[in-house]
């Protein structure tokens, strides 16, 4: 078998490892809760929930959008069964970590926090030991799914270790694990960067942030420094409007579906610019600038889409969990007059997402 670029990418990878040269922090500083302070041996604790078995198998998934519609806005009238089996089977496992990351942070008694603890080690071990969502035989769709499952599980991760105050910590067999889904999906994004016929979308953006959240679990500033790119270059797309905004012309492309996947955009990407300001990369002054003009055009998008002439079409509706970005957006920003408009409409019904592990309201309480 031919050695393709991915793969020589792949390789070096794994054979530099983590570079731990500059010590990454995490976006989310840890706090002594109240359930943090109940935790206690989690590890050796009895989870009642037997995780799903390890998906080892192949990812060649169907789109959930027709291929033929050129926005990719129409949903397609049916996926495979296979693909529907292998989709329910990671998603039941997603939930599962995400669940139990929850009941811990809700945690009153020190059972239940060190059980739900010791379900997520013990799920998370399941299927690292058996090198799960791994398999190189996939489809485009399937390589999206993997950097989107990475993206949940790592964040979820990060969201438990700050909440637990750093008492969560990733055994060996995680450690290993999230090492090799995040230099898989580098291996599968990085040949994106270098061809000008793909385009450099939203997807590039959440394997960016993927690739950041695991970096910042495993202390890899190698890994970090590679999802930071996709931020600059998301960045540099940011296209100026007639007014106080700036959008993507990719995203707005999606026809009905702009405002959406222009807050679909936004999640991974300001998640990215927390991660550059906390980690010695900080936006310059003119990216800043830009960001807080395409952070205009999503809420505006949502609250007067009739308003900006690049919406040609009558918008879908945008979900509460895809606004999920205003809370480090205004954490950040406070002042920023959009967001702030969009909050208060719509920030009760902001409830979590779980591409990004769920509830990220409790890594924000000062926010109001």
């Amino acid at each position: 078998m031919p050695v393709t670029p991915s793969i020589r990418w792949l390789a070096t990878v794994l054979l530099l490892g983590p570079l731990s040269a500059n010590a990454t922090q995490s976006i989310w500083v840890s706090q002594a809760t109240p359930a943090s302070a109940l935790v206690d041996d989690y590890r050796h604790q009895r989870c009642p929930k037997t995780p799903p078995p390890a998906y080892t198998g192949h990812l060649q998934l169907d789109s959930k959008y027709d291929q033929s519609d050129s926005s990719k806005s129409r949903l397609t009238a049916k996926q495979s069964k296979d693909t529907q089996r292998v989709r329910q089977q990671v998603q039941y496992y997603i939930s599962g970590l995400i669940k139990a990351g929850e009941v811990f942070q809700r945690a009153k008694k020190a059972e239940e926090a060190n059980v739900a603890l010791g379900c997520l080690s013990q799920w998370l071990d399941a299927w690292g030991s058996q090198s799960a969502l791994l398999s190189d035989d996939a489809s485009k769709t399937g390589v999206a799914a993997r950097k989107w499952a990475l993206a949940a599980i790592a964040t979820t991760l990060l969201k438990v270790r700050a909440l637990s105050d750093q008492r969560y910590q990733l055994s060996s067999v995680q450690q290993r694990w999230l090492g090799q889904l995040s230099a898989k999906v580098m291996a599968e994004y990085e040949p994106r960067r270098h061809d000008p016929s793909i385009y450099f979308n939203n997807h590039d953006y959440w394997a960016a942030w993927a690739v950041a959240a695991s970096a910042m679990l495993r202390n890899d500033d190698r890994a970090l420094a590679w999802a930071d790119v996709a931020l600059r270059r998301a960045i540099g797309q940011i296209t100026a409007g007639q007014g106080d905004y700036a959008y993507l012309p990719l995203e707005v492309a999606r026809g009905r579906l702009a405002a959406d996947y222009t807050h679909y955009a936004m999640v991974p990407l300001t998640l990215l610019v927390e991660t550059a300001e906390t980690n010695g990369r900080p936006l310059t002054a003119e990216e800043r600038s830009k960001f807080a003009a395409l952070a205009n055009f999503a809420a505006r998008a949502v609250l007067e889409p009739k308003a900006l002439p690049e919406l040609t079409q009558r918008q879908a509706e945008v979900g509460t969990h895809k606004m999920v970005w205003l809370l480090p957006f205004l954490n950040r920003y406070p002042q920023h007059a959009w967001a702030r408009r969009l909050y208060q409409a719509y920030g009760q019904d902001i409830n979590g997402y779980s591409q990004v592990g769920g509830d990220l309201k409790p890594l924000y309480p000062r926010l109001n």
